[in-house]
């Protein structure tokens, strides 16, 4: 019953791989108008010499805020979680 059930789910995921994959091939190529206007007036908005920083930084700064602190979130959470516990003796109290 367990390998079914891991066959079954990979099956699952491999057919909507598959579909997602044909769906995004499917879009349309007409998104680029705001990735040309970050490109092209990175120097005169941000002063930033360096596009992908003034991008990271400056127009999506909040975003890179965002994703920092459910990074710190997760890995705080997680140590705590995987945490090893020593054990305290009843006569080894200090």
């Amino acid at each position: 019953m367990k390998k079914f059930i891991t066959y079954f789910s990979l099956t699952v995921i491999l057919i909507f791989s598959v579909y997602v994959s044909f769906k995004m091939a499917a879009l349309p190529s007409t998104y680029n108008g705001v990735a040309d206007l970050m490109v092209k007036d990175t120097m005169g908005k941000t002063g930033a010499v360096n596009s992908v920083t003034a991008i990271v930084f400056d127009f999506r700064g909040y975003d890179t805020l965002g994703e920092s602190f459910v990074l710190f979130t997760a890995v705080t959470g997680s140590a705590a979680i995987l945490r090893r516990h020593k054990k305290i003796k009843a006569g080894n109290i200090k």
